[in-house]
């Protein structure tokens, strides 16, 4: 891959990756108010990055990554205790 493509193909990942987990959510038998946090975080770094101003996404980009990245593993059910 050209490194002139990876600035899009990290938004391209990082789209898909926000439209799956959203819909997830909105799947799950979690409380409302618990969905309605989740996909609040998971919007809030997406809406920033592709309609934000230039500078403020530049500004947040690595900010926004570790806030997705962090709800996102709070969407994954916890192992079991080990035995």
């Amino acid at each position: 891959m050209p490194s002139s493509s990876w600035p899009l193909q990290r938004h391209k990942d990082f789209d898909v990756s926000y439209a799956a987990n959203a819909r997830m959510v909105a799947l799950s038998e979690r409380e409302e108010a618990t969905k309605l946090e989740l996909l609040v975080e998971l919007t809030i770094p997406v809406q920033r990055q592709f309609f934000a101003l230039w500078w403020t996404r530049m500004r947040y980009y690595m900010a926004d990554q570790r806030a997705f990245t962090e709800t996102i593993a709070r969407l994954r059910p916890e192992a079991p205790p080990a035995s």
